[in-house]
Protein backbone atom coordinates (compact mmCIF):
# COMPACT_ATOMS: atom_id res chain seq x y z
CA UNK A 1 0.00 0.00 0.00
CA UNK A 2 1.05 3.31 -1.29
CA UNK A 3 2.21 5.38 2.18
CA UNK A 4 3.22 9.16 2.87
CA UNK A 5 6.36 8.47 1.07
CA UNK A 6 5.07 7.24 -2.33
CA UNK A 7 2.34 9.41 -2.33
CA UNK A 8 4.29 12.83 -2.35
CA UNK A 9 6.04 11.49 -5.18
CA UNK A 10 3.14 11.09 -6.78
CA UNK A 11 1.92 13.78 -6.06
CA UNK A 12 5.25 16.11 -7.33
CA UNK A 13 5.54 13.44 -10.75
CA UNK A 14 2.03 13.98 -11.36
CA UNK A 15 1.84 18.01 -10.75
CA UNK A 16 4.40 18.02 -13.46
CA UNK A 17 3.11 16.44 -15.57
CA UNK A 18 -1.19 16.44 -16.05
CA UNK A 19 -1.54 19.67 -14.09
CA UNK A 20 -3.63 22.03 -16.65
CA UNK A 21 -4.16 19.34 -19.04
CA UNK A 22 -7.55 19.03 -19.92
CA UNK A 23 -10.27 16.29 -19.53
CA UNK A 24 -12.43 14.41 -22.71
CA UNK A 25 -13.63 12.21 -20.43
CA UNK A 26 -13.68 9.83 -17.18
CA UNK A 27 -14.55 6.06 -16.96
CA UNK A 28 -14.87 3.39 -14.68
CA UNK A 29 -14.48 -0.12 -15.22
CA UNK A 30 -15.45 -1.60 -12.25
CA UNK A 31 -18.66 -0.83 -10.71
CA UNK A 32 -17.53 -0.22 -7.07
CA UNK A 33 -14.76 2.20 -8.02
CA UNK A 34 -16.43 5.45 -8.04
CA UNK A 35 -17.90 5.60 -4.82
CA UNK A 36 -20.38 9.25 -5.66
CA UNK A 37 -22.77 9.98 -7.89
CA UNK A 38 -23.46 14.27 -8.05
CA UNK A 39 -21.36 15.61 -8.97
CA UNK A 40 -21.43 13.01 -12.46
CA UNK A 41 -18.82 11.97 -14.57
CA UNK A 42 -19.81 14.69 -17.29
CA UNK A 43 -19.08 17.36 -14.61
CA UNK A 44 -15.43 16.75 -15.37
CA UNK A 45 -15.22 16.62 -19.30
CA UNK A 46 -13.57 20.37 -20.64
CA UNK A 47 -12.16 21.09 -17.25
CA UNK A 48 -8.62 21.09 -16.52
CA UNK A 49 -6.43 19.95 -13.90
CA UNK A 50 -5.19 23.46 -11.73
CA UNK A 51 -3.65 21.27 -8.97
CA UNK A 52 -2.80 18.22 -7.05
CA UNK A 53 -2.80 18.00 -3.33
CA UNK A 54 -2.33 14.88 -1.00
CA UNK A 55 -4.11 14.41 2.63
CA UNK A 56 -3.17 11.58 4.30
CA UNK A 57 -3.55 8.38 1.82
CA UNK A 58 -5.41 10.67 -0.43
CA UNK A 59 -4.46 12.51 -3.44
CA UNK A 60 -6.69 15.09 -4.79
CA UNK A 61 -7.51 16.86 -8.07
CA UNK A 62 -8.74 20.18 -7.72
CA UNK A 63 -10.52 21.16 -11.02
CA UNK A 64 -12.34 23.95 -9.54
CA UNK A 65 -12.91 25.47 -6.57
CA UNK A 66 -16.08 23.50 -6.36
CA UNK A 67 -15.09 19.92 -8.00
CA UNK A 68 -12.50 17.33 -7.13
CA UNK A 69 -11.38 13.88 -8.02
CA UNK A 70 -10.29 12.68 -4.87
CA UNK A 71 -8.42 8.87 -5.38
CA UNK A 72 -7.65 6.48 -2.49
CA UNK A 73 -5.25 3.75 -4.33
CA UNK A 74 -5.67 0.94 -0.82
CA UNK A 75 -3.33 -1.66 -1.34
CA UNK A 76 -2.78 -2.39 -4.68
CA UNK A 77 -3.76 0.51 -6.76
CA UNK A 78 -1.26 2.28 -8.60
CA UNK A 79 -1.67 5.27 -11.34
CA UNK A 80 0.00 5.28 -14.65
CA UNK A 81 0.47 7.70 -17.66
CA UNK A 82 -0.25 5.67 -20.86
CA UNK A 83 -1.87 6.62 -24.34
CA UNK A 84 -5.16 6.86 -25.22
CA UNK A 85 -5.08 4.34 -28.00
CA UNK A 86 -3.84 1.50 -25.37
CA UNK A 87 -5.83 -1.12 -24.76
CA UNK A 88 -7.64 -1.10 -20.96
CA UNK A 89 -6.49 -4.12 -19.25
CA UNK A 90 -8.53 -6.37 -16.68
CA UNK A 91 -6.57 -4.55 -14.01
CA UNK A 92 -7.48 -1.08 -15.19
CA UNK A 93 -10.14 -0.02 -13.04
CA UNK A 94 -10.62 4.14 -13.65
CA UNK A 95 -9.68 6.34 -16.68
CA UNK A 96 -9.01 9.66 -17.62
CA UNK A 97 -8.87 10.76 -20.73
CA UNK A 98 -7.21 14.08 -22.11
CA UNK A 99 -7.40 16.16 -25.33
CA UNK A 100 -4.11 15.08 -26.01
CA UNK A 101 -4.10 11.89 -26.06
CA UNK A 102 -2.62 10.52 -23.04
CA UNK A 103 -4.71 8.89 -20.12
CA UNK A 104 -4.08 8.99 -16.50
CA UNK A 105 -5.00 5.59 -15.51
CA UNK A 106 -6.03 3.60 -11.99
CA UNK A 107 -4.92 0.19 -12.09
CA UNK A 108 -5.30 -2.70 -9.74
CA UNK A 109 -3.43 -5.80 -10.03
CA UNK A 110 -5.58 -7.70 -7.63
CA UNK A 111 -9.11 -9.66 -7.33
CA UNK A 112 -9.85 -7.80 -4.89
CA UNK A 113 -10.92 -4.24 -5.82
CA UNK A 114 -10.43 -1.95 -3.13
CA UNK A 115 -9.47 1.53 -4.58
CA UNK A 116 -11.99 4.42 -4.88
CA UNK A 117 -12.61 7.68 -6.39
CA UNK A 118 -15.02 10.38 -5.58
CA UNK A 119 -16.00 13.23 -7.30
CA UNK A 120 -16.65 15.71 -4.90
CA UNK A 121 -17.66 19.51 -4.65
CA UNK A 122 -15.33 19.31 -1.38
CA UNK A 123 -12.87 17.00 -0.14
CA UNK A 124 -14.11 17.42 3.22
CA UNK A 125 -17.46 15.73 1.92
CA UNK A 126 -15.44 13.02 2.23
CA UNK A 127 -15.69 11.29 5.84
CA UNK A 128 -12.26 9.57 6.14
CA UNK A 129 -10.95 13.52 4.72
CA UNK A 130 -13.19 14.87 7.47
CA UNK A 131 -12.07 13.13 10.14
CA UNK A 132 -8.43 12.83 8.91
CA UNK A 133 -5.32 13.35 11.63
CA UNK A 134 -2.94 15.92 11.47
CA UNK A 135 0.17 15.25 8.88
CA UNK A 136 3.41 13.51 10.31
CA UNK A 137 5.72 16.33 8.92
CA UNK A 138 3.39 19.29 9.40
CA UNK A 139 4.18 22.07 11.71
CA UNK A 140 1.40 20.88 13.54
CA UNK A 141 2.28 17.56 14.75
CA UNK A 142 4.82 18.59 17.70
CA UNK A 143 5.62 16.54 20.91
CA UNK A 144 2.83 17.99 22.87
CA UNK A 145 0.75 16.51 20.31
CA UNK A 146 2.16 13.11 19.96
CA UNK A 147 2.59 12.63 23.49
CA UNK A 148 -0.62 13.84 24.70
CA UNK A 149 -2.39 10.98 22.13
CA UNK A 150 -0.69 8.10 22.70
CA UNK A 151 -1.65 8.52 26.51
CA UNK A 152 -4.56 9.19 26.13
CA UNK A 153 -5.30 5.59 24.43
CA UNK A 154 -4.69 1.95 25.94
CA UNK A 155 -3.60 1.31 22.48
CA UNK A 156 -0.33 -0.33 20.83
CA UNK A 157 1.84 1.74 19.78
CA UNK A 158 1.43 0.21 16.44
CA UNK A 159 -1.68 0.71 16.15
CA UNK A 160 -1.72 4.03 17.47
CA UNK A 161 0.89 4.97 14.35
CA UNK A 162 -1.63 3.90 11.59
CA UNK A 163 -4.50 5.29 12.99
CA UNK A 164 -5.24 7.88 10.20
CA UNK A 165 -7.61 9.70 12.51
CA UNK A 166 -4.93 11.13 14.67
CA UNK A 167 -1.95 10.51 12.48
CA UNK A 168 -2.59 10.47 8.52
CA UNK A 169 -0.15 8.81 6.10
CA UNK A 170 1.51 6.26 8.21
CA UNK A 171 1.14 2.84 7.27
CA UNK A 172 1.87 -0.41 8.30
CA UNK A 173 5.63 -0.35 6.34
CA UNK A 174 6.80 2.76 7.52
CA UNK A 175 4.63 2.08 11.32
CA UNK A 176 7.78 -0.70 11.33
CA UNK A 177 10.51 0.98 10.46
CA UNK A 178 9.51 4.20 12.64
CA UNK A 179 9.20 1.38 15.62
CA UNK A 180 12.53 -0.33 14.91
CA UNK A 181 14.51 3.23 14.65
CA UNK A 182 13.03 4.07 17.98
CA UNK A 183 13.93 1.10 19.41
CA UNK A 184 10.14 0.43 20.61
CA UNK A 185 7.97 -2.61 20.63
CA UNK A 186 4.90 -2.63 18.30
CA UNK A 187 2.74 -4.29 20.89
CA UNK A 188 3.44 -1.91 23.78
CA UNK A 189 1.13 0.52 24.76
CA UNK A 190 1.26 4.11 24.44
CA UNK A 191 0.39 4.80 28.03
CA UNK A 192 3.33 3.21 29.45
CA UNK A 193 5.69 5.21 27.28
CA UNK A 194 8.08 7.47 28.95
CA UNK A 195 8.51 11.28 28.56
CA UNK A 196 11.72 10.30 26.99
CA UNK A 197 10.42 7.86 24.95
CA UNK A 198 7.59 10.06 23.04
CA UNK A 199 10.93 12.23 22.72
CA UNK A 200 12.25 9.22 20.51
CA UNK A 201 9.35 8.32 19.16
CA UNK A 202 8.20 12.09 17.73
CA UNK A 203 12.27 12.33 16.44
CA UNK A 204 11.97 9.16 14.34
CA UNK A 205 8.66 9.35 12.87
CA UNK A 206 9.41 12.67 11.33
CA UNK A 207 13.42 11.29 10.21
CA UNK A 208 12.02 8.33 8.99
CA UNK A 209 9.79 9.82 6.62
CA UNK A 210 12.31 12.12 5.64
CA UNK A 211 14.27 9.17 4.80
CA UNK A 212 12.05 7.54 3.29
CA UNK A 213 10.84 10.17 1.11
CA UNK A 214 14.90 10.87 -0.41
CA UNK A 215 14.87 7.42 -1.46
CA UNK A 216 11.94 7.01 -2.64
CA UNK A 217 12.10 10.28 -4.68
CA UNK A 218 15.61 9.31 -5.72
CA UNK A 219 14.52 6.05 -7.02
CA UNK A 220 11.20 7.41 -9.00
CA UNK A 221 13.53 9.73 -10.80
CA UNK A 222 11.08 11.91 -11.48
CA UNK A 223 10.03 9.86 -14.31
CA UNK A 224 7.79 6.62 -13.07
CA UNK A 225 4.50 6.03 -11.08
CA UNK A 226 4.67 2.52 -10.77
CA UNK A 227 5.02 1.43 -7.38
CA UNK A 228 8.38 1.84 -5.96
CA UNK A 229 10.59 -0.36 -4.08
CA UNK A 230 10.92 -0.74 -0.51
CA UNK A 231 14.52 -2.48 -0.53
CA UNK A 232 16.01 0.38 1.23
CA UNK A 233 13.75 -0.59 4.33
CA UNK A 234 15.55 -1.67 7.49
CA UNK A 235 13.01 -4.51 8.71
CA UNK A 236 9.83 -4.21 7.12
CA UNK A 237 9.73 -7.51 4.30
CA UNK A 238 13.04 -8.69 6.29
CA UNK A 239 12.03 -11.60 8.30
CA UNK A 240 15.03 -13.91 8.81
CA UNK A 241 17.62 -11.70 7.73
CA UNK A 242 20.22 -10.19 10.15
CA UNK A 243 18.88 -6.93 12.23
CA UNK A 244 20.93 -3.69 10.87
CA UNK A 245 21.64 -2.62 14.62
CA UNK A 246 22.84 -5.88 16.42
CA UNK A 247 23.03 -8.44 13.77
CA UNK A 248 19.41 -10.77 15.62
CA UNK A 249 17.26 -12.20 12.74
CA UNK A 250 14.40 -9.77 12.49
CA UNK A 251 11.24 -11.32 13.25
CA UNK A 252 7.24 -11.05 12.09
CA UNK A 253 4.42 -11.13 13.75
CA UNK A 254 1.15 -12.84 11.63
CA UNK A 255 -2.01 -12.08 11.27
CA UNK A 256 -4.50 -12.94 8.78
CA UNK A 257 -3.18 -11.07 5.88
CA UNK A 258 -1.30 -8.52 8.33
CA UNK A 259 2.03 -8.78 9.28
CA UNK A 260 4.33 -6.45 11.75
CA UNK A 261 8.26 -6.93 11.14
CA UNK A 262 10.68 -5.93 14.14
CA UNK A 263 13.97 -7.18 16.02
CA UNK A 264 13.72 -9.36 19.44
CA UNK A 265 16.54 -7.63 20.73
CA UNK A 266 16.39 -4.21 19.70
CA UNK A 267 12.89 -3.78 21.00
CA UNK A 268 11.47 -6.78 22.74
CA UNK A 269 14.36 -7.11 25.23
CA UNK A 270 15.53 -10.15 23.50
CA UNK A 271 12.07 -11.85 23.17
CA UNK A 272 9.75 -12.86 20.75
CA UNK A 273 6.40 -11.93 20.57
CA UNK A 274 3.62 -14.59 20.23
CA UNK A 275 1.34 -14.00 17.82
CA UNK A 276 -2.00 -12.73 20.04
CA UNK A 277 -5.49 -12.44 18.16
CA UNK A 278 -6.43 -9.65 21.11
CA UNK A 279 -3.65 -7.29 20.31
CA UNK A 280 -3.79 -7.35 16.54
CA UNK A 281 -7.47 -7.00 16.56
CA UNK A 282 -8.39 -4.18 18.86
Amino acid sequence: MPELPELVVMQEVLSEKIVGRTIVSATPFHPGVLKTVDPGLDALVGKHITTIARSGKHLIFTLAEDLHIVIHLMVAGRLILCRSDTKATKASAFLIAFEDGEDLRLIENTKTHRASVHIVRSPEDIEAIARMGVDPLSDVFTLAYLTNYIKRYKRQLKKLLTNQSMIAGIGTAYADEILFDAQLSPIRYGTTVTDEEAKRLHQSIRSVLQWALSEVRAGAGGATLAPHKRGFLKVYEKTETPCPECGTKIAEIRYAQTKTYYCPRCQAQGALIRDRRSWLTR
